[in-house]
């Protein structure tokens, strides 16, 4: 736990007087009233929890008892627990239906698997705990702390899950160009319609139509908060023969925005992190505070491929003519450097654990750790040839191949301390913003009870509940 304000560790606060305490006939306390009433209020919800809990069991016995399950029951209370439940894969090797355009992602401990061959679940053991036949041909897939969503990119399908069910799917009239979903279970798609470039559609957990933003700009990315109470809208148009992105923020359910800010360029891709927005685009990175203040911008950069926590963001820069080496930088969320390093190799994925302390390379036939945490560097031998790699811990990832997956614990990385030295983060201007096209600056809200009726008939998503 982290604490602030001054609060001393080995404080101790002198017990309310609630009441008075009983005492034996040597003068010593036994029993304090008070306290004794609030154990009996909370030994009387226990009751009524353990009561719930077996009425819930009786009835889902009653009806759904063919597939009812251990395992099943094992993923329920997992969905609704509130400790942390994630954990390392403990399997040697995960296999999976082969594809070149397969995604893996760690959630909830398990492994998530999307490919044009379908959906999959795995459980630590690499157990199959789910699998559903949807077919994309470009699937893509996003996971919260509870929710995963896969959709179609350039398709027209999106599907929700959790950890043991497909809750939901649904369609829209024009090719989904990106979507994201929060750890609060509400998500967001956006395609086009027939007279706008960029329509961003923003459902609810309960798969509600919350609202509708339109935009003449083409979509750059689209992103949610964390907890799902913020949406970041990136456009990008053409203003004097020139790219001008736009950055909107954007409550959902809400027809305003909160805060706006453009610069020349074309973005890429937007993330949230503590207290922070990460830009991508096509001349380097932009780290933005939450009220999109300008925090740090480094231009004349030859990315080759970002990964961002919600402590870090790390870039890994082309710095070879033939693409056999590269150059990693990483920035706090003050615009600090954090670390750097000049690696060999050509690479592959890149990837961080779930504390963002350790970045996970992978060029060639070598793993790279940085160990943000002390500052260290270390490298040992792929286990395998793959495709990308997922941190799963500070000590253990996977190496992803096309039909399977394979867990690494290596014994010792060969850590070494970082030669770099620390930055002051100052930040460089970027070019001054630029006015875009008014038109721009639609933004519609629908109403609680769904999609009204266009004249156009588009954007209206239809979902089907799982049966």
């Amino acid at each position: 736990m982290i604490r602030t304000g001054g609060e001393r560790l080995n404080s101790v606060r002198p017990a309310p007087d609630k009441g008075k305490s009983k005492k034996t006939p040597g003068g010593a306390p036994e029993t304090n009233e008070y306290y004794e009433r609030v154990a009996r209020h909370f030994r009387s919800a226990k009751h009524v929890s353990i009561f719930a809990t077996i009425v819930f069991l009786l009835a889902a016995i009653a009806t759904s008892r063919s597939e009812l399950t251990i395992e099943n029951l094992q993923y329920l209370m997992k969905f609704i627990s509130f400790t942390n439940t994630e954990t390392s894969i403990t399997a040697t090797r995960i296999t999976y239906p082969s594809s070149d355009r397969t995604r893996l992602e760690l959630f909830i401990g398990d492994l998530c698997y999307l490919s044009p061959e379908g959906y999959a679940l795995y459980d630590s053991r690499g157990n199959t705990i789910m699998t559903e036949n949807i077919k994309y041909a470009f699937p893509m897939l996003s996971t919260g702390s509870k929710y995963a969503l896969c959709y179609d990119l350039g398709g027209t399908t999106f599907t929700v899950f959790n950890t043991f069910a497909k809750l939901s799917s649904g369609t829209v009239d024009y090719p989904i160009t990106a979507a994201d979903i929060s750890d609060a279970g509400n998500f967001v798609v956006a395609s086009s319609t027939r007279e706008y470039r960029t329509a961003v559609m923003l459902y609810d957990s309960d798969l509600k139509l919350l609202s509708r933003v339109l935009r003449e700009n083409y979509l750059s990315d689209v992103t949610l908060k964390r907890d799902g109470s913020e949406v970041a809208v990136m456009t990008a148009g053409s203003v004097d023969g020139e790219f001008v992105t736009t950055i909107e923020l954007i409550v959902p359910g809400h027809d305003s925005v909160r805060k706006s800010v453009n610069f020349s360029g074309l973005g890429y891709s937007i993330h949230y992190m503590d207290n922070a927005i990460a830009v991508v685009y096509d001349s380097g990175i932009i780290l933005y505070d939450s009220d999109l203040t300008l925090i740090r911008a480094v231009k004349d950069m030859s990315l080759v491929m970002t990964d961002v926590s919600d402590r870090y963001l790390t870039c890994i820069d082309a710095s070879g003519v033939i693409g056999n080496s590269y150059a990693v930088t990483v920035y706090d969320t003050k615009g600090q450097i954090k670390a750097t390093a000049d690696l060999d190799g050509k690479l592959i994925g890149a990837d961080h654990d779930e504390s963002g302390e350790y970045i996970f390379l992978l060029a060639g036939d070598t793993v790279t750790r940085i160990n943000l945490e002390n500052r260290r560097i270390g490298q040992v031998k792929a286990d395998a040839s793959g495709f990308d790699i997922v941190a799963m811990s500070p000590n253990s990832y996977l190496i992803a191949t096309s039909s399977y997956a394979l867990t690494c614990t290596p014994d010792d990385f060969g850590e070494k301390y970082l030669d770099d030295s620390a930055d002051t983060g100052d930040a460089e201007p970027v070019t001054p913003p630029v006015t875009p096209d008014t038109a721009a600056t639609e933004t519609t809200s629908l109403p609680e009870t769904g999609i009204p009726d266009d004249t156009d008939g588009q954007d209206t998503a239809e979902t089907t509940p799982a049966t």
